[in-house]
């Protein structure tokens, strides 16, 4: 498979959505839905990629907002997501109670396990349950590349001071499942720019 990852971010808080396509099939898939999903929604029809899913690492507003948008424009797609943070998607729950946003309720909600894997046309991805930062935080690898939201960051890791965090559940998810990974592993992080395990493994001061 040649796999191609590109990827958006918003201006108001740099939330990176990706598009992970399969260039042999051109069957792709989105993680998360950043503020700004005509940006994305420009980049897929630019690659004629055929989008297949919409797959989220967790359900904070800025990783979900755009999810009408893409929806309207690419059509009523499964939308996947941690069975912990369904609700945010079924029944308009906000994930947090400092952000109270809801969004129209979606009916095409897949589940991924808490180990599992998942599956659109061609693509393939391994579910790593990464929580923490949030309840139903997931990562997401196929082939050397790791897609972790808000769990891991170049230099970082995700905040753990809501109500609904855990901040030794999110050091524990990204010891157990994510730094295990090969040194070469490319982690595309929910913000900032891309890194690698290895270079985590060894300069990230908050895993040292």
């Amino acid at each position: 498979m040649r796999l191609r990852v590109e990827s958006t971010a918003d201006r108001q808080f740099g939330t990176n959505s990706y598009l992970v396509e399969d260039e042999d099939t051109r069957d792709a898939v989105i993680i998360d839905a950043n503020l700004e999903p005509e940006l994305i929604i420009d980049l897929v029809r630019k690659r004629g990629a055929r989008v297949r899913a919409i797959v989220l690492t967790h359900t904070d507003v800025d990783h979900v907002a755009g999810l009408p948008g893409l929806l309207r424009e690419l059509g009523p797609l499964p939308v996947a997501v941690h069975d912990a943070e369904r609700e945010v998607l079924t029944e308009s729950k906000p994930l947090r109670r400092q952000f109270p946003v809801q969004l129209p309720p979606i009916d095409t909600v897949d589940s991924l396990g808490r180990e599992a894997t998942f599956r659109a046309g061609s693509l393939q991805f391994e579910v790593l349950h990464t929580p923490g930062h949030s309840p139903g935080g997931v990562s997401l690898k196929i082939g050397n590349h790791i897609f972790t939201g808000d769990a891991l960051f170049a230099g970082s890791i995700g905040r753990s001071d809501f109500h609904n965090s855990d901040a030794e559940a999110l050091l524990e998810g990204i010891r157990s499942r994510l730094l295990p990974l090969p040194d070469e592993t490319i982690v595309h992080s929910g913000h900032g720019p891309d890194t690698t395990i290895g270079r985590e493994r060894k300069t990230n001061p908050f895993l040292t």
